[in-house]
Parts: structure tokens; C-alpha cells; sequence
């Protein structure tokens, strides 16, 4: 099919999405950032509301939407699925009771391809046991596609962003580098641009590439199992914002500094991250659909392990918690580790 998904947009996924500091000045200027009273448990700043309905039970809204990462439609669709599920996995919470599907697309987009987006996403949901009960489709220049989650959970045992405490150990269960990879990929795709990769091994591209794609369906279903068993101080997804971006998120609602002495990345990446000017090896680059970045007392480490394994979800220690003012260092000298 001569229509490619990722060509009809200039920004792919989570990289369409405002920065920490514009969206931060956007939601004050608009006066959103307010108090709710006592029955909203979280509103902006964290991955999904959380508004407690009754003792023991608590709603979990969030929306969330993003051009193109491929040009596969089914894949993109799960893409999709995953990263706005994860905002409800994030806060340890695994019942998510419905999804709204939102999809956007061009008159000259063919409808073959928006039926294969919205199989994608279905068929991601359904493997979660959620089901989409409706949704909004409209024109638009640029395709897009994502849906808005409801979740139910107990507020007691809901895992925020805020809560990291000096002496935590930090976890993360997907390795970065989503953004360098799939800039390889469209530009596998691209005849006259190829030159650009003739130093890195085909079979480095393909691994880069698949272990981005694979890691974006994934979903983070399992990674909330298994913060539901053991004491979590923390966690928040790794997305847009990079992995500094939202460790930043987790230190400045706890008023803490976080070190980050490991960067866990796809293999592969750091080379691309060179050749396109990535900020990678800063935590800086933006990912989508990204693992758990999970913050627990240095005593519970072991069994978050444990639990991580029993579920053969894989994860790496990337860094730690201190006293401080809610600043994140990523060590220069940190340790790269590819997958």
C-alpha cells in the first residue's frame, strides 16, 4: 500500500506531545490546576485521576492519544491500546473496566487501513480482558489514534507518582530508546536517505527496531501485579517526557533528588541516538509506551524482584533516591547497559 502512516506526519507518537514545561504553563494559565476537594485523590500532574466513589472504591480516568509510530495499521492500533492502558497500570490498579476508542485520520487516508488501527486496538484490549465500549472518530490532517480508560481500584492500595522516600531503589521494566529506533525504521524505508545507517550492522538495525516495537505492545498489566504484593513507595510510566522527565515527575512530588547510575537501553540505540542527534544518553529522549519506573524501600527490593520474575518481566536497577529538592542527575559516567 502506497500510503504510509508514518510519513503522514512530521512528529511520531509520544513525540507530538507538549513538554513538561509547556503543558505545566498551558494547565495553570487555564487555572486547572486547582484544588478538587477531598474526593479527587489526583488530577493533573499524575498518570490518571483517581476519584474515590465509596470507602474501598475508587474511579480511574485517563485520555490519551499520539500520531504514527509504524505504518503497520494492527500494530500501530496495540501501540496505541498499550501506552494508554499503561496510565492505569502505572498506579499499580488492574482492572480497567472500559475503553473509549479515539481515532482521527485524513479524507485520503485509506479506510482499510483505519479498520486495521481500530482491530489493533481492540484486539490489544481484549487480550486485557477490557472492553471498548464506544469511541470518536473525525477528520483530520494528521492521522491519530489512542481512547480514554476508566479503571476501578481500591484507594488504599494505589501506587502515585509521589511518595519516593530517601534510600529507595529505582526500577525500570522497559529499556529506553523507542525514539532512535523507529527513526531507523522509517528510515529503512527511505531510499535516498539510507547512507545514513550504512555504518550500523543490518542486524543491529532489525534487532533495535524489533525490541522497540515489541516493547511498545507490551503491556504493563503484569508489572501492576506485581506492585499490588509488595510495598511500593512510587512508580510512573516512562512516556513522552523521557525517562528524566518523569523520574523528575517522581522527585519533585516528593520533594526528593533521584540518581539515575544506570541507563538501560534498547540495543543498538546509543549508535542511532549518535547519528540523529538523540538525547538518549541524558534520559532526555522520548519514549512510548514505555515500562514502569518504580521507587521502593531498599528492604522490599528483593521481592520486587522476585515478584518481577515470577512474572518474567524484565527489569533493570537504573538508579536511586536521596535527600534533596526534587532534581534528577543522570550520572554522566552512568552505566549503559543495551538489551
Amino acid at each position: 500500500m502506497s500510503y504510509r502512516l508514518t510519513k503522514a506526519v512530521p512528529v511520531h507518537g509520544c513525540s507530538c506531545k507538549l513538554s513538561q514545561y509547556q503543558l505545566g504553563e498551558l494547565l495553570n494559565q487555564a487555572g486547572l490546576i486547582t484544588d478538587f476537594g477531598e474526593d479527587v485523590l489526583a488530577g493533573p500532574g499524575e498518570n490518571s485521576s483517581v476519584i474515590q466513589i465509596a470507602p474501598n472504591t475508587a474511579i480511574l480516568n485517563t485520555l490519551d492519544f499520539f500520531t504514527p509510530m509504524v505504518d503497520e495499521p494492527e500494530i500501530q492500533g496495540r501501540i496505541a491500546a498499550s501506552n494508554v492502558t499503561s496510565d492505569i497500570y502505572a498506579l499499580a490498579v488492574t482492572k480497567i473496566v472500559s475503553v473509549l476508542s479515539i481515532m482521527a485520520y485524513p479524507e485520503n487516508m485509506p479506510s482499510e487501513l483505519a479498520v486495521g488501527i481500530l482491530k489493533g486496538f481492540g484486539d490489544f484490549c481484549r487480550e486485557m480482558d477490557i472492553p471498548v465500549v464506544g469511541g470518536h472518530t473525525t477528520r483530520n490532517p494528521w492521522p491519530i489514534i489512542g481512547g480514554a480508560a476508566t479503571g476501578i481500584g481500591d484507594p488504599q492500595k494505589i501506587i502515585y507518582t509521589k511518595g519516593a522516600k530517601p534510600g529507595d531503589r529505582l526500577f525500570l521494566t522497559k529499556p529506553v530508546g523507542i525514539a532512535p529506533a523507529m527513526a531507523a525504521y522509517r528510515l529503512c524505508k527511505e531510499e535516498e536517505s539510507r547512507e545514513l545507517l550504512e555504518d550500523i550492522p543490518k542486524d543491529l538495525l532489525e534487532t533495535a527496531i524489533n525490541q522497540a516495537i515489541t516493547g511498545m505492545i507490551t503491556s504493563n498489566k503484569p508489572v501492576a501485579e506485581a506492585m499490588q504484593q509488595i510495598p511500593i513507595h512510587a512508580a510512573t510510566d516512562v512516556t513522552g517526557f523521557g525517562l528524566k522527565g518523569h523520574a523528575a515527575n517522581i522527585a519533585e512530588l516528593g520533594k526528593v533528588d533521584i540518581i539515575i547510575d544506570n541507563l538501560w537501553v534498547i540495543r543498538g540505540t546509543p549508535a542511532l541516538s549518535a547519528i540523529f542527534g538523540y538525547p538518549l544518553l541524558s534520559g532526555e529522549s522520548k519514549e512510548t509506551a514505555g515500562g514502569i519506573l518504580i521507587a521502593t524501600a531498599k528492604e522490599d527490593a528483593n521481592d520486587l524482584q522476585s515478584e518481577l520474575d515470577k512474572r518474567s518481566i524484565k527489569y533493570v536497577e537504573v538508579g536511586y533516591v536521596t535527600e534533596g529538592n526534587g532534581n534528577v542527575n543522570v550520572l554522566k559516567n552512568a552505566k549503559v547497559i543495551e538489551a
